[in-house]
C-alpha cells in the first residue's frame, strides 16, 4: 500500500486543481525521464564508433540502463511510501541528471556503464509512482484517459529531447551536448518541486484503514455484482505483464538496432537521428490515439491490431530500400509506442483498491525488465546472423502477443457491463 493510499485527500479524493496539478507534474517528469531514456539510441550510435563496440556491448550498454531501471520498480514503490513520493520522484530526476552531465566526462567504457547504471538507478522512480499518483488522483472512468495523457507527453519528450540532442550535435560535440540537457533537468526537478509542493492531504492518524476486504474483494460494478473473480484478476494480470514485457522487448530492441540498420543502407547519422525522431513523433501520436480508441474499439482489438501492424512494418524495413523506409516511421512510430498506453490503463482496473502503486511496479519490473534483457540477446543475434535477420526474429517474436489476448476478455466484459 502507498502512502497516497495511507494519507488521503481532503473530502476523501483529489479536488480538481489537485488533480490537474498532480497530472502536470507527472506528465511532465514522464516528458524528461522518456526523452533523456531514448536519447540514449542516439547515444549507443555514437558510442559504437568512439569505443569501437560490438552489437553485442551496443545491447549491454541498453541492459545496463534499462536493468537498473527495471531492477528498482519495486524498491522505489517502496521509498515512495516510506520516504514520500515527492522527494523520490524529484531525487530520482536529479540523479538522472546528474549520471546524464557526467557522460559528457567518460573517457573509457567502465565509466561510462557506471553513469549508465546510476542513470538507469534515477530514472526507475518515475513510472511506478507517476503512474500511482494519477490512478489514485482520478476517478476509475477518468483515470484510463489521465494515464494517455500522462503516456501522451512521454512521447512528446521522446521527440523533443532526441531532436534536440540531435540539432545540438550539428554545432558542438556530443559530450557538451548532453550537458545542455541536464541543465533541462534540472529546470524539471524545480518545476516538479512546485507543482507538487501544494498538495493537501489529511494528517495519517485521520485517515481510514483498509479492510481486508479491499485487498481481497473482487473487482465489483457500482450495482455490487462481481466484475470477474480472484483467479481471473490474477490469469489476466500474468498475462497483461508478459504481453507488457513482449511488447517493451520488441521497442527496446527496434529502437537500439535500428539506427544500425539505416546506417547499413547508407544512412549518414544526422539521417539516423532524424529518423529516430520522426519515429517518436509517431509513437507521441499513437499513445494519445490507441489511449483514447481503446474505450471505443476494445482493448483486445486495439492491442492485436498494433502489434500486428508493428510486426508487418519492422519486416517491410528489412526488405526495402532506404528512401521507403522514411515513409514507414511514422506508421512505425504509432504501432510500436501506442500499445503500452492501453496496457498502462489495464493495470489499474485490474490492480486491488489498495495495491496500485504496487501492481504498476510489478507490471513495469517484467516490462523493463524484458526490455532491458533482450537488447543483449538479440546483440548477440545481429553480431552472428546480421542486423536485418534478427528484426525478423524480433517482429516473429511480438506475434506471440496475439494469443495472451484471450485472458484479458474480463477486461472486455468489464467494459461493456453496466457500469462500466
Amino acid at each position: 500500500m502507498s502512502r497516497q493510499s495511507s494519507e488521503v485527500f481532503i473530502d476523501g479524493a483529489a479536488s480538481k486543481s489537485q488533480s490537474r496539478r498532480i497530472l502536470g507534474a507527472t506528465s511532465l517528469a514522464h516528458l524528461f525521464h522518456d526523452g533523456a531514456t531514448d536519447m540514449h539510441y542516439l547515444l549507443f550510435a555514437i558510442w559504437q564508433q568512439q569505443f569501437g563496440l560490438s552489437l553485442a556491448q551496443v545491447g549491454l550498454l541498453k541492459m545496463l540502463f534499462s536493468g537498473a531501471m527495471s531492477a528498482l520498480q519495486i524498491p522505489a514503490g517502496e521509498l515512495g511510501r516510506v520516504a514520500g513520493e515527492k522527494r523520490v520522484l524529484i531525487g530520482g530526476t536529479l540523479l538522472l541528471t546528474a549520471a546524464i552531465f557526467c557522460y559528457g566526462f567518460a573517457t573509457t567504457l567502465p565509466v561510462l556503464m557506471g553513469l549508465i547504471v546510476l542513470g538507469g538507478v534515477g530514472a526507475s522512480v518515475q513510472h511506478p509512482l507517476s503512474s500511482s499518483y494519477i490512478s489514485q488522483s482520478f476517478p476509475r472512468l477518468q483515470a484510463r484517459l489521465a494515464l494517455s495523457t500522462y503516456n501522451f507527453f512521454g512521447d512528446v519528450g521522446k521527440a523533443i529531447i532526441p531532436s534536440a540532442l540531435s540539432a545540438l550535435l550539428l554545432i558542438t560535440v556530443w559530450g557538451h551536448s548532453v550537458q545542455l540537457i541536464a541543465v533541462a533537468g534540472l529546470l524539471i526537478a524545480g518545476c516538479l518541486s512546485g507543482l507538487l509542493s501544494s498538495e493537501k492531504r489529511l494528517p495519517k492518524t485521520m485517515a481510514p484503514r483498509p479492510s481486508a476486504s479491499d485487498d481481497t474483494a473482487p473487482q465489483t460494478a457500482d450495482s455490487g455484482a462481481p466484475l470477474f473473480t480472484e483467479t481471473q484478476r490474477k490469469r489476466a494480470f500474468a498475462s497483461l505483464c508478459t504481453i507488457g514485457s513482449l511488447d517493451n522487448a520488441t521497442r527496446t530492441g527496434t529502437l537500439t538496432f535500428l539506427p544500425f540498420l539505416l546506417a547499413s543502407k547508407g544512412a549518414s547519422a544526422t539521417q539516423v537521428g532524424f529518423a529516430l525522431t520522426v519515429i517518436f513523433i509517431g509513437g507521441a501520436l499513437g499513445k494519445l490515439v490507441c489511449g483514447t480508441l481503446a474505450p471505443r474499439l476494445g482493448i483486445l482489438k486495439t492491442v492485436a491490431v498494433s502489434e500486428i501492424v508493428t510486426a508487418g512494418i519492422i519486416l517491410a524495413l528489412t526488405q526495402i530500400p532506404l528512401s521507403a523506409i522514411y515513409l514507414l516511421l511514422v506508421p512505425l512510430g504509432i504501432a510500436l509506442n501506442g500499445t503500452s498506453s492501453v496496457l498502462y490503463g489495464t493495470v489499474g482496473e485490474l490492480a486491488k483498491p489498495r495495491q496500485q502503486t504496487r501492481a504498476f511496479a510489478v507490471f513495469y519490473t517484467a516490462s523493463l525488465g524484458c526490455g532491458a534483457v533482450m537488447p543483449l540477446v538479440y546483440g548477440l543475434l545481429g553480431d552472428r546472423l546480421g542486423i536485418s535477420h534478427t528484426l525478423i526474429v524480433i517482429a516473429i517474436l511480438l506475434l506471440c502477443i496475439l494469443p495472451l489476448l484471450l485472458p484479458l476478455k474480463v477486461i472486455t466484459a468489464q467494459h461493456h457491463s453496466p457500469a462500466g
